[in-house]
């Protein structure tokens, strides 16, 4: 039978001439012999709690930002409405081409190493609905089990037969009454998976008891109220977290010797563990050349010293005899000896690859990308597979999405983007228990701000009142019994801002503004380069003191319900915003 997601306005067109026709025969629809009924594929949706939680992005859906309800598939309202439809073709196994790309082809001449390109000859597939997972960001495997990280669920594939995923870990869930606001990074352990919150919180789940615990709450301020885990990774009863404001690695458990030491000053990008080798991928201040360092008992290790050119560094997996970085935005993969750092072979990747691992019952390398799950060295593997927690509505950190936005001009005359993370989407906000959901301009009170793009206004609040002391106080309180931000409180934070919406229909928000300009008015069209108001910062706690202290413009860019830098690594989201404002810092 023809399957179908959803029903099209053409389907109740063709229906209604259908059934127009067969009644000018004098026939009845429930007798008519040549109909064939068109069934309605039942597409499995998200849970409750995931659905839930997609559309909230870890806190309650904002109540100004334009809504994305989740598609659900309609039903027939008669069961005797039976167009004919066309015979189905038996379905073509999945494939894929690969493009040999002459730039990383060529690396491997330069570098007088094997070049090996992973295309359909030698790499299996399994293909999944459209939407099932976008872009993963992390992936391992615990026996015939693989784990993978995308849109902020904890996704678990049955590795021995072609199936649908399951998910492990959804967002909004509670973790020992901890709300789980956005899952970053994920490592397989001998007894459980650990998973490291945006937060700073790490979970973990055991594979015996089957339940996840809080393995370490780290919203609060305490020690830091600046600092942010990217990465962890766990080797014995150790587990250690990558740092990248203060650029430092932690390693805590039981019965271990909690330490902490610094890495080579650089944005950290990933963590990988093998006995007492630490492998931290990381990359430069100042472009998107790569660093891999080792680390054996806190001390750097300079016999291990990689000589090819590593850009855009995304993972970093070791294996018993091997190092492999995901490097070129996902698109080449690096083999290096793991004593010496020594290249061995370059690959290039599937199509849209963002994640990778190895299976270790295999040995082989498994890759994922949109929609995919490629199996290097088994071309044999073979499956189309239907159905699963597909996310209707779209995401910010969709590749296709991304490379749609350009041409943007920065918000403030003269700037450039911070060179701290902690001031990037996505990074922690432990002072109110939350996650940034946009990026910082420092200047002083009263500097201009302007539309990064044309577009019209839709929120514009010049009856902003000042945040007061008691509201403040307040706040902490909800967010404590909370353990994360609502979307009421936030709006409170904001202070005075402006919303644009842009005619490609995303959203920017200009935010902490000392003043408004008193054309911009809600419903109003707006060009590229006009001014909306002056940097100020109201909303924020230091407004109750003065007018000066901690006075930024604070902008988010908003995909329908998702901020730009969700579900993304910090690395890719600094690396995306630079591609939409045409920088290279």
């Amino acid at each position: 039978m023809w399957k179908v997601k959803r029903w099209e306005a053409w389907d109740f067109v063709w229906v209604l001439l259908i059934g127009l026709l067969l009644s000018g025969c004098q026939q009845s629809l429930a007798s008519a012999p040549a109909a064939i009924v068109m069934a309605v594929t039942e597409v499995p949706v998200l849970n409750t709690a995931t659905s839930a939680a997609l559309i909230a992005s870890a806190s309650p859906t904002p109540t100004n930002t334009p809504h994305h309800t989740q598609a659900t598939t309609p039903q027939p309202q008669t069961s005797h409405l039976t167009p004919t439809s066309k015979p189905t073709r038996t379905p073509e196994p999945p494939t894929f081409t690969s493009i040999r790309d002459t730039q990383i082809a060529g690396s491997a001449v330069a570098n007088s190493v094997p070049f090996v390109l992973a295309n359909k000859e030698s790499t299996g597939i399994w293909q999944f609905d459209e939407q099932l997972f976008i872009h993963p960001i992390a992936l391992d495997v615990h026996k015939q089990t693989a784990f993978m990280l995308d849109a902020g669920r904890v996704l678990a594939f049955d590795l021995t037969a072609p199936s649908i995923p399951h998910v492990l870990l959804p967002l909004g869930d509670d973790v020992e009454s901890v709300t789980v606001l956005e899952p970053l990074d994920l490592d397989v352990m001998p007894d459980g998976l650990l998973v490291l919150d945006r937060a700073g919180d790490v979970y973990f789940y055991d594979w015996i008891a089957t339940s996840w615990q809080l393995d370490r709450f780290d919203r609060p301020s305490g020690e830091s109220s600046g600092h942010y885990s990217v990465a962890v990774a766990g080797e014995g009863n150790g587990r250690y977290l990558l740092e990248t404001n203060y650029q430092y690695v932690r390693l805590y458990g039981d019965d271990v010797r909690n330490r902490l030491w610094p890495i080579i000053e650089s944005r950290a990008v990933d963590i990988a563990v093998s006995d007492d080798d630490v492998f931290v991928l990381s990359q430069s201040l100042h472009d998107q050349t790569g660093i891999l360092a080792q680390y054996r008992d806190t001390a750097y290790v300079s016999t291990f010293r990689p000589a090819v050119e590593i850009v855009q560094p995304r993972q970093v997996v070791v294996g018993k005899t091997a190092v492999y970085i995901l490097d070129t935005a996902g698109k080449r993969l690096l083999t290096l000896d793991r004593s010496t750092g020594t290249l061995q072979t370059i690959t290039q990747t599937p199509p849209q690859t963002s994640a990778f691992t190895i299976d270790p019952t295999t040995g082989n390398l498994l890759f994922a990308g949109g929609d995919r799950l490629y199996f290097f060295n088994q071309p044999d593997q073979q499956a189309q597979i239907s159905g699963g927690p597909v996310i209707f509505a779209p995401l910010s950190h969709n590749p296709i999405i991304a490379d749609s936005l350009t041409n943007f001009s920065l918000p403030i005359m003269g700037t450039k983007l911070t060179q701290r993370d902690f001031q990037m989407p996505g990074a922690p906000r432990h002072y109110r228990l939350g996650v940034h959901q946009g990026l910082d301009f420092y200047w002083r009170p009263g500097t201009a701000v302007y539309a990064i793009a044309p577009g019209k206004v839709i929120r514009a609040t010049h009856n902003y009142e000042p945040i007061t002391r008691n509201q403040v106080e307040q706040l902490r309180t909800e967010n404590q019994e909370l353990t994360y931000t609502s979307e009421a409180a936030l709006d409170i934070y904001r202070g005075r801002q402006v919303w644009i919406e842009h005619d490609n229909g995303i959203i920017t928000r200009y935010i902490h503004l000392s003043a408004i300009d008193p054309s911009i008015e809600v419903g109003s069209r707006i060009t590229q380069g006009q001014k909306l108001g002056e940097v100020g910062n109201s909303g924020s706690p230091s407004s109750l003191t003065s007018r000066f202290d901690d006075s930024h413009l604070h902008f988010e860019i908003w995909v329908g319900d998702f901020y730009l830098g969700q579900f993304l690594r910090p690395i890719e989201t600094r690396n995306w915003i630079e591609q939409l404002f045409v920088i290279g810092n």
